[in-house]
């Protein structure tokens, strides 16, 4: 049975991001009998920002563990495991500050952990995860483009690239509603180019689910 792991990021209560990932993921399940969704809400996980004891815990594997270390620790490990678990990853994340939610950048603290996730060879890092389809849907206030050509202000896209392939996953394809806070028309158009951008996507990204 295929298995989906879907990542929302945003604080709010009325987002875009995560609107249009509910829509993506009822496409997908009609697409994809018997899938098996794991959703993962990071707001309401409200993962605590790693202080110096916890990134001991995920760095250096301390001898002595304090109650805190561990209770760290086993979450990290929890979140490794339903990404190792998944055999695509949806996540929804809007731009904030041209970049990624904090509730993502959290996450990924808890993720992107060495010995389990990334290692160190004699040609540098490495991943260790087996790559997988990710899909990224973003929201943004202003008009940034194409993620396949990021503009300048984009940060969000070559960072999200660069960190989930240096764990491994590299198979990243993120499509973005621009012009969110632009006025009513722009808004409207870029809802409408992202709802096209990912109907268009959808079937590659159920070929690749249903493959597993």
């Amino acid at each position: 049975m295929p298995s989906l792991l879907c990542i929302e990021t945003s604080p709010r209560a009325q987002s875009v991001s995560s609107s249009l990932t509910h829509e993506f993921l009822a496409s997908l399940t009609e697409q994809v009998p018997g899938l098996n969704v794991t959703h993962r809400n990071l707001t309401e996980l409200a993962l605590a920002n790693l202080d110096g004891d916890g990134i001991e815990a995920l760095r250096a594997s301390p001898a002595n563990v304090t109650a805190e270390q561990q209770a760290t620790i086993k979450r990290s490990d929890a979140l490794i495991d339903e990404l190792k678990a998944a055999d695509a990853i949806l996540i929804a994340a809007p731009m904030h500050n041209f970049s990624v939610p904090a509730t993502l950048r959290t996450w990924i603290d808890y993720v992107v952990r060495p010995g389990l996730c990334f290692a160190y060879g004699e040609q540098g890092p490495y991943g260790l995860l087996s790559d997988k389809p990710v899909l990224v849907i973003s929201a943004r206030g202003g008009d940034y483009g194409d993620p396949e050509s990021p503009a300048a202000y984009d940060q969000q896209t070559p960072y999200l690239k660069q960190i989930l392939g240096f764990i491994g996953l590299r198979s990243v394809k993120i499509i973005a509603a621009n012009g969110m806070d632009m006025g009513e028309e722009p808004r409207n158009s870029g809802i409408a180019a992202a709802r096209a951008a990912l109907e268009a996507y959808s079937p590659k990204f159920a070929q690749a689910l249903s493959a597993a």
